[in-house]
């Protein structure tokens, strides 16, 4: 018995909204049912007016079920419905250069789909570098695309199964593509997924020529697909165990192409973590260049690292810059408002700190961190009462209050006050918070002066006699990781 057509309709739309839950690009299906209405078997000769006609009730439920699904992301999202994933070296390039580089992989796609040897998680630079129309590889992918446009004309008037190959890989890879928008990625495999099963449109016509050959051909041709399938498979199967962690992930990127920016700025991660900030820094240093300084999640580690080692001033470009490209993110203004405190300017790094706080979605939550700072100017203008109001903030803060330097300055802060017994307990509580060896470093008598690492929680610490200095944590916000880059793969 034949369904309704209203009601396949609504079945269809209603998937939709699923698709789309479970990933974004289920967006480009309205496009993908057309090219496979445009290979129906029973009437191949439809022209494309027609096939649009004959979909406007189907198009129109989808775009029903897509509008909702936009409300309601725009609603999760507190407005912003598109995301903040474009890659950090396509960030600032003029919408030209965009689009040569857009264009200048296509040659890629087709490598990766008939001969997906040299295979990467990420493709950004510097295996692959953005472009403007003054190279050669963005031409060649211009004429790549002409031959491709040229093959679906001749292929329209026929068969229409590779004009629907062609159509399928380009509606399917569309937005992931950097042509509407810039993407988190140039080109990846992972997003190849659903372009590629525009190599099953091939097969109907190469199966109908070879099935006009002699016998001899077509036993031949039987043999060439069946080593090609499991050359295919093969690969695959090899492939696959890469994609088990983010650590295999990261070991296949450091073997196949150590030159990327994300290999270079994990490096950095593990070296600094591992307490060689020294080493850590000059890995830093080329994957900031490699982004052009616009991957906020690495700015603020870098900077963190550079507060450690006592090296602030050299950061403030870097945080003026990130203010600049993320307004709206708050570690940029905490740290920034940290130098300014470093230096004596007090009430520059009290008017930082109020703008972090007041930032939409973020400020609340860092809420303990923009205290800290505060705490230190008010400290520095000499306003007492104001300093223990902030420093109580940031005790109150569960994971500040496991930190020695808060409670360090909270007894100076009690000292200064006359309270020599709230200073003597706040005292015992940074003590309880360092190593045995650190312990007869915290003292009050005399009180720490201001600008001391063991004050500020960021900058060169004096280690106990006979060691050399240590970098202090440099404190950094707990929110720090704000934009969308992930501390895992590239997306």
């Amino acid at each position: 018995r034949r369904v309704p057509r209203a009601l396949r309709w609504a079945g269809i739309a209603a998937l939709y909204v699923i698709g789309l839950g479970a990933k974004e690009i289920a967006v480009s299906l309205p496009a993908l049912l057309l090219v496979v209405d445009a290979v129906d078997g029973r009437d191949q000769r439809v022209p494309a007016w027609r096939l649009l006609q004959r979909n406007l009730g189907l198009f129109a439920a989808m775009a029903v079920s897509l509008l909702g699904y936009v409300a309601l992301r725009s609603h999760v999202l507190a407005g912003d419905t598109m995301g903040t994933d474009a890659a950090p070296y396509l960030l600032g390039v003029s919408a030209a250069e965009r689009l040569a580089t857009a264009v200048r992989v296509w040659p890629e796609y087709l490598r990766l789909m008939l001969w997906p040897r040299d295979l990467s998680a990420d493709w950004g630079p510097n295996a692959i570098v953005p472009v403007g129309w003054d190279s050669p590889r963005a031409w060649l992918g211009v004429a790549v695309g002409v031959a491709l446009a040229a093959c679906v004309w001749a292929s329209w008037k026929r068969s229409r199964w590779v004009a629907a190959a062609i159509a399928w890989f380009a509606a399917a890879v569309f937005l992931v593509s950097n042509l509407p928008f810039a993407v988190g990625v140039l080109i990846a495999e992972r997003t190849l997924y659903l372009p590629s099963v525009a190599l099953a449109f091939l097969l109907p016509p190469l199966v109908d020529a070879v099935w006009r050959e002699r016998p001899a051909v077509r036993r031949v041709a039987a043999a060439v697909f069946v080593v090609l399938l499991a050359l295919g498979a093969l690969r695959t199967w090899l492939r696959t165990p890469v994609w088990r962690s983010s650590s295999t992930v990261f070991d296949a990127m450091v073997e196949d192409h150590p030159e990327l920016w994300w290999v270079e700025w994990k490096a950095g991660q593990l070296l600094s973590k591992a307490g060689r900030i020294d080493e850590a820094l000059p890995w830093y240093h080329r994957a900031l260049a490699k982004t052009k300084n616009n991957h906020y999640v690495m700015d603020m580690d870098y900077a963190s690292l550079l507060m450690a080692m006592g090296r602030g001033p050299e950061v403030e470009p870097l945080l003026r810059h990130a203010i600049e490209q993320y307004p709206d993110s708050p570690p940029a203004y905490i740290y920034l408002a940290s130098l300014r405190v470093e230096r004596g300017r007090y009430r520059e790094g009290l008017a930082l700190a109020g703008e972090a706080l007041a930032l939409p979605h973020y400020g609340r939550l860092l809420a303990g961190e923009v205290a800290h700072r505060r705490a230190l100017a008010y400290d520095g203008l000499g306003r007492l009462d104001s300093a223990l109001v902030q420093r109580r903030v940031t005790l109150a803060d569960t994971a500040l209050r496991r930190t020695p330097y808060v409670w360090y300055h909270y007894a100076r802060l009690l000292t200064l006050s006359g309270d020599s017994g709230g200073a003597a307990a706040a005292l015992d509580s940074a003590r309880a918070r360092v190593a045995p060896a650190q312990r007869p470093l915290l003292t009050l008598h005399p009180v720490p002066p201001l600008h001391s690492a063991r004050v500020l929680g960021w900058g060169r610490l004096e280690g106990p006699p006979g060691t050399a200095p240590a970098p202090a944590p440099a404190a950094p916000p707990t929110g720090a990781r704000v934009q969308a880059m992930p501390p895992g793969p590239p997306r």
